[in-house]
C-alpha cells in the first residue's frame, strides 16, 4: 500500500473517532437498563430505585410528605364509604392517617360532615325519632350518643323557629335526649371518651349508616322549609284533654286489676272520641277550621312485632286512622287527623305497657315434654289482646257517637274523614300488602282475651271472627 493511501485511511479513522459520542453517565428508564459510567465501566441501575431517589430528593426539598394528604373531611368521607362497602382494611388505614392530624381539626371536620348528613336526611323525610330509632337499632351506645349530639348541634340553626311553628319536631328532639350537654368550649367529638382512634371509628360507623339510609315519604316539612309566618298545629288534642287522657292511662298502667285497667282505658277512649266528634263537627261547619290528614311514625320493635302491629292497627281503626308497617325500618306510619293521631299514639303506648306487664306476670310456659312454649304463648296472648282491644275500643267509639247530642249527620262526617285518611295512606304507599299474624297457643289466646276484656270469661270455643288459628289482618305493610 502506498504512503498516500495509508495517510488517507488514518485521516478517515480520526474523523470517525471524532463523530463517536464521548463516554458519560448512564441514563435510566423504567425497568433495568445498562449504560457506561463516567469512569468508562459498564453498570446497571433500576427505575424503581431511581424513582425512590427522586422522591427522596423532592421530599427533602418540599417537606416530609409530598404530595400532601387530602383534607380530614375528605378522608373521613372516604372511610365512611369504605365502611359501607365492608372494606375494613381501608377504614383502618384512613383512621390511622386521621390520628396523625391535630385532633381539634379532625373533630371539627368530622362534626361538619355528620351535621350535613343529618340536614340531608331531614330533607329526605327522616325525623329525629326515626333517626334515633335506626341508630339504636343497628349501632352501639356510643354511636347513639354521638347521633344525639349531632342532632342537637344541628338543631341550633332552627331551634327558635321550631319552638313556634313545629313543636312536635322539637318535642322529638327532647324525647330522644338530643341536647347540647357537652362542654361548649371544646368540640363535642373530643368529649365522647376513649382512645382517639376509637372515637373516629365511632364517627365512621355512624356516618356509614347515615349515608346509606333510604329516602322516606315526607310526612312533615323539614326545618329548611319552615315558614316564619306559619302557625303551629291546630288540630291536636287540647292540653287539658290530653292531660286527662294521660292521667287515666297512667292509672290503667299502674293497677294490677284487669277490670280497673279496662275501665280507665275505656274512659280515656271516650274522652278522645268526644273530642274527635267535636273537631269533626267544627271542620264540617267552618271552612277555616278544615285540615288535611297527615302521618306519624310509631316505633315497632321485636319481639312479637307483628302482634304489636295488629294492636296498633286495632287502635287506629277504632279512631278513624290507618296504619302501614315498614318492617325493615322498625316503625309503622299511622295516618289520620292530628287529634286522632294523638289518641292512637297515647293509647298504643299505654296498652303496650299494660300488655307487657301482664305477660311478665304470666311467666314462662312449657309443653308436656318440658320444652319451652313461652314464645308461642306470648305471641298468641298479644294477638288475642289486640283483637279484643279493637272490638272494645270500637264499641266505646260507637256508643259515644250514638250518644252525641247533635243535629248533624255525624256518621257521614266521620266517614268522610276516614275516606280522606285512607286516600292519604294510599297516596304515600301506593303498593301495600296485608300482614296477618297467627296465634297458635290456645292458652295464650284465652289469657290475652281475658286480659283485654275482663267481662268475657268463657273458656268455650272462641267466635269465628277471632279463632286462635285464623289469619288475622294486622293492617298494611309497605
Amino acid at each position: 500500500m502506498g504512503k498516500n493511501n495509508r495517510q488517507r485511511r488514518a485521516a478517515k479513522a480520526r474523523a470517525r473517532a471524532r463523530r463517536q459520542p464521548r463516554p458519560g453517565p448512564a441514563r435510566t428508564t423504567t425497568g433495568t437498563t445498562t449504560g457506561t459510567t463516567t469512569g468508562g465501566t459498564a453498570g446497571t441501575t433500576t427505575g424503581a430505585a431511581a424513582g425512590a431517589a427522586a422522591g427522596a430528593t423532592r421530599g427533602a426539598a418540599r417537606g416530609p410528605s409530598w404530595p400532601p394528604p387530602r383534607p380530614p373531611a375528605e378522608r373521613f368521607v372516604a372511610a365512611a364509604a369504605a365502611q359501607r362497602g365492608g372494606n375494613q382494611d381501608a377504614v383502618r388505614r384512613i383512621i390511622a392517617s386521621l390520628t396523625d392530624d391535630p385532633p381539634p381539626v379532625v373533630a371539627l371536620a368530622v362534626a361538619d360532615v355528620l351535621e350535613q348528613h343529618v340536614a340531608r336526611l331531614w330533607q329526605h323525610g327522616w325525623q329525629p325519632a326515626d333517626l334515633h330509632r335506626v341508630v339504636t337499632r343497628h349501632l352501639g351506645s356510643r354511636e347513639a350518643v354521638l347521633a344525639r349530639w349531632v342532632m342537637a348541634q344541628q338543631a341550633t340553626q332552627y331551634a327558635d323557629l321550631g319552638a313556634r311553628v313545629a313543636p312536635r319536631w322539637m318535642a322529638q328532639l327532647d324525647e330522644v335526649e338530643a341536647t347540647r350537654d357537652w362542654d361548649q368550649r371544646r368540640p363535642y367529638l373530643l368529649q365522647l371518651g376513649g382512645q382517639w382512634s376509637d372515637v373516629i371509628g365511632v364517627a365512621v360507623r355512624l356516618s356509614g349508616l347515615l349515608g346509606g339510609l333510604p329516602v322516606l315519604p315526607r310526612l312533615v316539612d323539614p326545618p329548611d322549609a319552615w315558614d316564619r309566618q306559619a302557625e303551629g298545629p291546630r288540630g291536636s288534642l287540647p292540653a287539658n284533654v290530653l292531660a286527662k287522657v294521660r292521667a287515666l292511662l297512667a292509672k290503667a298502667e299502674a293497677t294490677t286489676f284487669e277490670a280497673e285497667a279496662e275501665a280507665f282505658t275505656a274512659k280515656a277512649q271516650e274522652l278522645m272520641a268526644r273530642h274527635r266528634i267535636d273537631r269533626a263537627l267544627l271542620a264540617s261547619s267552618d271552612r277555616a277550621a278544615e285540615e288535611e290528614p297527615g302521618g306519624r311514625r310509631i316505633g315497632i320493635e321485636d319481639p312479637y312485632a307483628e302482634a304489636k302491629v295488629l294492636l296498633l292497627h286495632s287502635i287506629a281503626e277504632a279512631n278513624g286512622c290507618r296504619a302501614v308497617w315498614s318492617k325493615d325500618l322498625g316503625f309503622a306510619t299511622a295516618f289520620g287527623f292530628d287529634d286522632e293521631l294523638d289518641a292512637v299514639d297515647e293509647l298504643f303506648t299505654s296498652l303496650l305497657v299494660q300488655a307487657t306487664a301482664a305477660l311478665q306476670r304470666e311467666g314462662p310456659r312449657r309443653d308436656h315434654s318440658g320444652r319451652s312454649r313461652t314464645t308461642r304463648f306470648r305471641r298468641s296472648f298479644l294477638v288475642a289482646f289486640a283483637v279484643r282491644i279493637g272490638h272494645r275500643l270500637q264499641a266505646t267509639v260507637d256508643a259515644t257517637v250514638a250518644a252525641a247530642d247533635t243535629s248533624h249527620a255525624l256518621v257521614p262526617i266521620l266517614a268522610a274523614r276516614e275516606d280522606a285518611t285512607r286516600a292519604a295512606a294510599e297516596a304515600t304507599f301506593p303498593e301495600l300488602s296485608s300482614v296477618a299474624p297467627t296465634a297458635s297457643d290456645r292458652e295464650g289466646w284465652y289469657a290475652g282475651t281475658t286480659f283485654a276484656d275482663r267481662a268475657d270469661l268463657s273458656f268455650g270455643a272462641p267466635s269465628e271472627e277471632a279463632a286462635p288459628d285464623d289469619r288475622l289482618r294486622a293492617g298494611d305493610r309497605a
